[in-house]
């Protein structure tokens, strides 16, 4: 066949295949992705390495999934609990001094107490700092949300720390960053680096891998440099915190502030009375109810006699409707260390004449009048000493000085491990620098965007850089006020506004309204009212032109961004077609179309509807389809697009409109019954919107509701700022308060309130030096509380019984039963043996965690008793010596008892006199019967089980009421008076005497002696040979005369020598005279030439 007869090939039009490559043609070739173009370069090559990446992600996937808790949060969060905790004399005072300057552009110098200050639009913070004070400290560990531990890089952990870190761990972990400094004392880099490295593998050790730790190089005129604390400042800024459990079923305050409101006139008749005292501060974790039973930690259990909220003190820009942060805004609260400005109260109103609620310094001719003038209004004379404030502020900036011990100065209590024992040189060149450069830019990491493992908000990178930007613009402008002459600044501030005076505004509206602010704030908030009225009488002026539209005035306007007012006037704006349920016409043909045919029963007349049955069996759910899609167009910014009713359409349209609902049909059953197979944490997410919906139900339940009847229904939630009346505080407490130890108010449920046996699972500390005994004192710190008891250790034994012991195990957990306050399941235990003692060794005791709640504890002790048989009659004896009475050998009848040679008994009935004789037994004597007869020697064991009564002892410890000593141990007495441990004789090692037991000879019967085998038959062996004695020799008269005469020659020869050695002594004598006179003589020329 030809070429050109040849058919050509014809493309398919339609099909599949045709389909698919239509559907490829549309997308151009580069906007696939490289897997898309290539899938094979992308498929699994390693089996191994696949399956262990798959493994890696889902176990970090997994460590991030926590059990989702209740949504407890608040609109208006209560200021974030911020506290600095360390050794003496590390800069705690100089680093809190810094973030509050840092924050307000004040110099605080005399800080005592909280302070609470403003960070960001959404977030405040309470700062407060710590000594080292165990009782401070466990304080302070149950409601800081964040803890700033500072470490002192030239000498090393210190025992403080590591304490500090124990009593966290008990009382739920907050977030713990850390903080060097003295890093200025190096003068060697490579030291430094070395030093950061090992501190820093030490702390992560003790926290986590990866926990913050801040490093403060040097300081500068007495503070840390700017740009470190403002890094460590930001960071703090952002952190974001996980509730812990106890906290969010518990309300609790840190008090800010206390007032004694105890009538003068009671304190004059008696100045020991019980006083009425009001605390102030942020209500914190659940809400508080009226009538509440609270715990003033170090005081004692209370109810709240009155409590109302209060306007907060320290509100954030975002409660206010303000946009951003300004400086003037930036406030700061410090009752306690005077810092706060004006103060309202329901009893008194307290100005501060030498401070003001704004930070902004002004000059002293500026501040003269204002002081002159509210001292004027309060009736007091300005104070002499305002105009010295930079004078004393050097000397109150300096670090407290505190000393443990006056002998030897200042001891303090490092921690040294094993590896800090010294450096290592060998250590490679490279992995130091690597350290360093790591180490060093760790300084400026709140720089840069935080990591998603640290708990950081994003959200705020905007408020952080809005922050940035006033910050810098404040600095600018401070430099600019600095360099223009004096008294400028108070001429440009009275300036005339042309613009407010013609236009009845200001252009730059914001900076004059802040002006004012600014100036009533520095008057004391007392012309507030003058302002207000002179506005009211602005506004009757505007009264006059409101039909005029220049001059409407906006207050009146709508808002339109309200839904409600937006559909006032939605009918107003339809382009298009009405929907079909809100038109007339729509509406009756969807009658017609549902009822169908009917008859008039009056007229007779008949109506038929008009519906086209086209065969199909869903047309009926076509139309409520169509009416859904139109229910669901509605709302929307356009008119939705008339639909084809089924007579107009065709029957492939029909088709498709019928695949469509099938389709959306199956993908909504999917949706309710399916498991997906995308999503493995379902069920996770599930739980978490289940949460979530709940919280905003509750949250919806009380939008409408009063102000009054909220708190009157759920209390006072978390987050208002509360005054709390609280009657019958001992007297010691105003008289001893310190305004710089934490005051903490925790409330009570009413299982708390209750005191019963508490059981719990016990363990000594490690690093505690000594065991623990039973029934010695111990201070125990559970939930808010902090007590005295005395527990009694046991371990429970295979058959559930617990046994008692004496002290607590080495290195095993054993249980602890003492008498104290009701505290729920899974609360934490620290335990302490004394609380004022600041001792060169690790102060916590031990932990635990409490298991059992009940009213009565049973635990047992062994108990082994002796007795000797008084009198044996076959299988019966009388046994003495095991009980000292008949009222206690009543106790144990019943009771099995054995002897050595395992003879098992029963003890029958105590017994007074024998049975045959009359004769009296001694006390405590009792009858008792064997499985065989005993002889007199043997010795009888009663072996039992003594329940152990758990002394019912609580003691509260109340350190805020002054010096607080609690019960001692025994050992403790003795040792403080003198008195040596008294002995038992009988308990003393005696020297052991035994006789030797000569036993009878065995006598074999010889008719049993046939029987036995030859070896074993005793041998009739003769009597022992006798050794022979010396025979005496008769000599002969010539041998005589010899042996005399060698004897004579003997004699002879002896008298010689000794002669001969008597001489010889003598002339040695001599000798050793004249050497001692030579020697002598040459001492007496040697001394005489020396002091020539």
């Amino acid at each position: 066949m030809d070429e050109d007869t040849k058919k050509k090939h014809r493309a398919k039009a339609s099909g599949p295949k045709a389909q698919k490559k239509k559907e490829k043609n549309k997308k151009p070739h580069d906007e696939e992705t490289a897997k898309q173009r290539n899938p094979k370069a992308f498929s699994i090559q390693n089996v191994n390495k696949a399956a262990r990446m798959f493994h890696r992600s889902q176990d970090v996937k997994q460590k991030k999934i926590h059990i989702p808790l209740p949504d407890r949060s608040v609109l208006e969060p209560p200021p974030v609990v911020v506290a600095i905790v360390g050794p003496p004399r590390v800069g705690k005072t100089t680093l809190l001094q810094c973030i509050v300057r840092n924050f307000t552009r004040q110099k605080v110098t005399n800080i005592k107490g909280p302070v609470t200050l403003v960070s960001g639009k959404k977030r405040r913070l309470t700062l407060i700092e710590v000594d080292n004070d165990i009782n401070k400290m466990i304080d302070i560990a149950k409601v800081a949300d964040l803890v700033i531990l500072m470490i002192d890089a030239s000498f090393g952990f210190e025992m403080e720390v590591f304490e500090f870190l124990n009593v966290c761990q008990v009382h739920g972990f907050p977030k713990v960053m850390g903080v060097l400094n003295h890093l200025d004392t190096f003068n060697d880099t490579k030291r430094v680096r070395k030093t950061k490295k090992r501190l820093k593998d030490r702390f992560w050790a003790e926290i986590y891998q990866g926990a913050k730790l801040f490093y403060l190089s040097g300081m500068v005129e007495g503070e840390y440099q700017k740009m470190e604390v403002h890094n460590l400042c930001r960071f703090i800024s952002v952190m974001k915190f996980r509730p812990l459990a106890w906290r969010t079923t518990h309300p609790y305050i840190l008090a800010d502030r206390m007032e004694d409101i105890t009538p003068p006139e009671q304190i004059e008749a008696d100045n020991k009375c019980d006083r009425r005292v009001t605390i102030y501060g942020y209500n914190r974790g659940l809400a508080l109810k009226h009538n509440q039973a609270i715990h003033l930690a170090g005081v004692g259990d209370f109810r709240i006699a009155n409590m109302e909220s209060l306007s907060d003190p320290c509100p954030t820009p975002e409660m206010e409707k303000r946009r951003s942060l300004n400086q003037r805004e930036r406030l700061v609260y410090a009752p306690m260390s005077g810092v706060g400005g004006v103060l309202y109260d329901k009893d008194a109103v307290y100005i501060n004449v030498g401070g003001s609620h704004y930070l902004q310094q002004q000059d002293d001719e500026e501040m003269t009048p204002v002081k002159e003038l509210v001292s004027s209004l309060i009736g007091t004379a300005p104070h002499a000493d305002d105009d010295d404030d930079d004078s004393s502020s050097e000397d109150e900036s300096k670090m407290p000085t505190e000393q443990l011990l006056s002998s030897g100065g200042r001891v303090r209590r490092k921690a040294v491990f094993g590896e800090e024992k010294g450096d290592d040189e060998n250590a490679d060149d490279a992995a130091d620098d690597k350290e360093n450069s790591s180490s060093d830019d760790d300084d400026d990491e709140s720089d840069e965007e935080p990591e998603s493992g640290d708990n950081e908000d994003e959200g705020d990178d905007d408020e952080k850089e809005d922050d940035e930007e006033d910050d810098d613009e404040e600095d600018e402008d401070d430099q600019a006020k600095d360099k223009l002459p004096h008294g400028f600044g108070t001429n440009w501030a009275r300036r005339t506004d042309l613009s407010k005076m013609i236009y009845g505004h200001s252009d730059n509206e914001g900076d004059g309204e802040e002006g004012e602010e600014g100036e009533d704030e520095e008057l004391g908030g007392l012309f507030r009212v003058l302002k207000k009225k002179r506005e009211e009488g602005k506004q009757l002026k505007y009264n006059a032109d409101l039909t005029d539209c220049s001059r409407f005035p906006l207050a009146s306007a709508r808002d339109w961004q309200v839904e409600e007012v937006r559909g006032m006037i939605a009918d107003c704006f339809v382009t298009g077609r009405w929907d079909r349920s809100e038109d007339a016409a729509a509406r009756l043909q969807d009658d017609d179309e549902l009822y169908g045919d009917f008859e008039d029963l009056e007229t007779g007349e008949k109506h038929s509807g008009d519906v086209e049955d086209d065969g199909k069996d869903d047309d009926n759910d076509d139309d409520n389809d169509d009416a859904d899609e139109d229910e669901g167009g509605e709302g929307e910014g356009t008119a939705p697009e008339p639909k084809k009713r089924k007579r107009d359409m065709t029957g492939d349209e029909r088709r498709q409109a019928r695949l469509d609902r099938k389709k959306k049909r199956k993908e909504e059953f999917d949706a309710m019954y399916d498991v997906k197979t995308d999503g493995e944490d379902d069920f996770y997410q599930a739980w978490k919107t289940e949460m979530e919906e709940q919280a905003k139900l509750n949250r919806a339940e009380f939008e409408n509701v009063s102000e009054e009847m909220r708190q009157n229904l759920e209390g006072f939630r978390p987050g208002l700022y509360m005054r709390m009346e609280v009657a019958g505080i001992p007297c010691e407490f105003a008289a001893h308060f310190d305004p710089a130890a934490p005051l903490v108010i925790g409330g009570l449920t009413n299982l708390e309130e209750n005191v019963g046996y508490v059981q719990a699972r016990f363990k000594k500390h490690r690093w505690y030096k000594k065991i623990l005994k039973t029934r010695n004192p111990v201070v125990l710190s559970m939930g808010w509380r902090r007590f005295q008891t005395m527990p009694v250790y046991s371990t429970q034994e295979h058959n559930m019984r617990y046994r008692m012991l004496k002290y607590t195990p080495e290195h095993l957990h054993c249980m602890a039963s003492f008498w104290g306050p009701i505290t729920p399941q899974g609360s934490g235990i620290l335990a302490v043996e004394n609380v004022s003692d600041v001792s060169s060794g690790f102060r916590i005791a031990g932990t635990g965690v409490v298991l059992e709640l009940d009213k009565s504890v049973e635990v047992v002790k062994k108990l082994k008793l002796t007795g000797t048989p008084y009198k044996i009659f076959k299988k019966t004896a009388y046994i003495q010596g095991m009980f000292n009475s008949q009222l206690e050998t009543a106790k144990f009848e019943g009771a099995k008892v054995s002897t050595v040679s395992k003879v098992r008994g029963v003890i029958k009935k105590g017994a007074r006199r024998l049975a045959d004789t009359g004769a009296t037994l001694p006390e405590g004597t009792f009858r008792a019967t064997f499985e065989d007869r005993i002889l007199l020697s043997d010795i009888v064991f009663l072996r039992a089980w003594y329940p152990v009564e758990v002394p019912q002892y609580y003691n509260p410890v109340t350190t805020l009421l002054g010096s607080w000593q609690g019960m001692k141990t025994v050992g403790q007495l003795r040792y403080e008076r003198g008195v040596a441990v008294p002995q038992n004789q009988d308990s003393l090692y005696k020297p052991v005497e035994r006789r030797a037991k000569n036993f009878k000879a065995l006598i074999i019967p010889r008719g049993l002696q046939k029987d036995l085998p030859f070896k074993v038959t005793p041998k009739n062996q003769g009597p022992a040979a006798v050794t022979p004695k010396r025979i005496p020799v008769v000599s002969e008269p010539a041998e005589s005369k010899k042996t005399k005469f060698l004897h004579m020659l003997k004699t002879i020869h002896e008298y010689t020598q000794r002669q001969k050695h008597a001489v010889m002594r003598q002339r040695a004598h001599k000798h050793q005279q004249v050497l001692a006179k030579r020697t002598a003589k040459r001492e007496w020329m040697q001394k005489k030439k020396n002091t020539l």
